[in-house]
């Protein structure tokens, strides 16, 4: 695999095809996934020394008299408080209660699967922070998330598992859910597909859920509703839907999933709803140009802070 073709993997401006061909490639072999992680350690380090450009290609300055491997050298160290970045994702180690907890941060545009130590299988969305530890602690299972998750929990009534948000805690000994906890956007909302929750705040229970029912904080309190749209969970499988959806609604989601502002230039947005699904691998702009042909309005890119603004 070329390190041109990582190196924009890494940047989120791999094709979805060349996404596509480097997952499989590392899942082919463990020495794949071996060169995969080095390659982002070493794009790391040119990084933080200045000879890679977010903006063009990337690229390695080669000033006569220092060769690019010195270069890499001399920000080596520096790119080792990064730890690993693996697909890019950070992979990083903490502690947390005496236990060792890794730490993965998940960028804009992209999502992770993950299987944890005891067999629960978990999506991550784009600019997610999850904590896990490495093995659970005998008395329960808990981990540590900023952003939203897709849990497939593996059955253990003796041993509940617990999502820790900003906003509150879900607890569950073995089910299938999705839990939206960004601190940002200062949401938490629970759809539950099988199984049961609880939800907390502290000690204090809020509410307990129903297989085909989410719940929404919002202003201090709780509702609870069925879940009408499926489709709005297949972003583990790359797609962000809308059903029914007004411009403000899927102008915020384009914000949390790609980490851009988006502002609006007058009082009013266009009052039509929209049906559709984007791939998150197309980006924010393809998104908005799909948008365009059902919704009027035009819109901007400031090309130094990457502001995007609606008129």
């Amino acid at each position: 695999m070329k390190k041109e073709t990582l190196y924009r993997f890494f940047e989120g401006k791999a094709t979805y095809d060349e996404e596509k061909r480097i997952r499989e490639w590392m899942e082919r072999s463990d020495n794949h996934l071996v060169t995969v992680i080095q390659a982002r350690k070493e794009y790391d380090a040119l990084l933080l020394a200045g000879y890679i450009s977010h903006t063009t290609s990337p690229h390695i300055s080669n000033e006569r008299g220092i060769s690019p491997f010195a270069r890499w050298l001399v920000g080596i160290s520096a790119a080792i408080v990064l730890a690993l970045m693996l697909a890019g994702l950070y992979l990083l180690t903490g502690k947390r209660d005496a236990e060792s907890y890794n730490t993965v941060i998940v960028p804009p545009g992209q999502r992770i699967n993950i299987i944890l130590s005891d067999s629960t299988n978990l999506w991550l969305n784009a600019n997610t922070t999850f904590q896990y530890p490495t093995e659970f602690a005998k008395g329960s299972r808990t981990v540590f998330l900023d952003g939203e998750a897709y849990l497939e929990v593996s059955k253990n009534e003796k041993k509940p598992f617990i999502v820790k948000t900003g906003q509150g805690d879900v607890r569950v000994t073995g089910t299938i859910l999705n839990i939206e906890a960004y601190s940002k956007y200062n949401s938490f909302t629970t759809s539950l597909f099988d199984g049961g929750v609880d939800i907390y705040q502290g000690e204090k229970k809020l509410a307990s859920l129903q297989p085909n029912e989410k719940s929404v904080w919002s202003d201090n309190r709780i509702v609870i509703s069925p879940i009408t749209d499926p489709d709005e969970y297949l972003w583990r499988d790359g797609l962000i839907a809308f059903k029914n959806k007004k411009l403000e609604e899927i102008l915020k989601t384009l914000e949390r999933y790609f980490d851009v502002t988006i502002q609006v230039n007058g009082n009013r947005l266009p009052r039509h709803t929209y049906t559709g699904k984007f791939r998150q691998a197309d980006g924010v702009d393809y998104a908005l140009r799909v948008l365009q042909r059902s919704i009027r309005f035009n819109y901007e890119r400031d090309e130094e802070t990457g502001t995007v603004f609606i008129k």
